[in-house]
């Protein structure tokens, strides 16, 4: 209970901050991170990226965003985002693969960024807290890259590359893997940036 208790309590302190930093933003940018023509170019080098994923992809599936999802995201607080993955099916005891792309539409660096891969069903739970806690514990739980992190330029992307051991007992089925990208404060409480879902076959 412990463990849960805490994540909970930061995931309240992490909205309450979003909020108040909402509230505290002039009214006429509180909607309005991006001008339209910033969109733009972004939905276009987002493109790129997910082509170059893609290109790149290993995996039996892919997934992407699409330009109207593009939009909507960059019209969040929290931002880099999670933009592409890609991943494979495996048997019992066997390994597959997952890649995330990572996009920073930011105008300044974003640093001390990783991703968290599980397997659970939690995705459509809009807690924080609860959603991590949400854990087939089968599974390993992994975490990309090392210290210090994804560290992203304005504008650039990347793609971060897990592979993952299925236990020889589970049953032939299908998964849910779940996907976290956060952002790291080595002293305080970090942000929760952008979540990921994929369905992967034990068979």
């Amino acid at each position: 209970m412990g463990l849960r208790r805490a994540a909970q309590t930061c995931a309240d302190k992490q909205e309450h901050d979003n909020n108040e930093e909402t509230e505290n933003m002039p009214a006429n940018t509180k909607q309005r991170k991006f001008t339209t023509a910033q969109i733009k170019g972004h939905i276009k080098s987002i493109q790129e990226a997910i082509e170059k994923h893609k290109r790149e992809n290993k995996g039996d599936h892919f997934t992407a965003i699409t330009p109207e999802e593009i939009e909507k995201k960059l019209k969040r607080v929290n931002s880099p985002m999670i933009v592409s993955q890609g991943w494979s099916n495996t048997t019992p005891g066997g390994t597959f693969i997952y890649s995330l792309g990572v996009f920073n539409p930011d105008p300044t660096q974003a640093s001390s960024q990783f991703a968290h891969v599980w397997v659970g069903s939690g995705n459509v739970d809009p807690t924080v807290g609860t959603f991590l806690l949400n854990v087939d514990t089968r599974f390993p739980r992994l975490t990309e890259p090392a210290f210090v992190g994804l560290t992203l330029a304005a504008g650039a992307s990347a793609t971060l590359n897990f592979t993952i051991k299925a236990p020889s007992t589970v049953e032939k089925t299908n998964y849910i893997g779940n996907s976290c990208l956060m952002q790291f404060n080595w002293h305080d409480i970090g942000k929760c940036l952008d979540r990921g879902v994929f369905v992967f076959a034990v068979s």
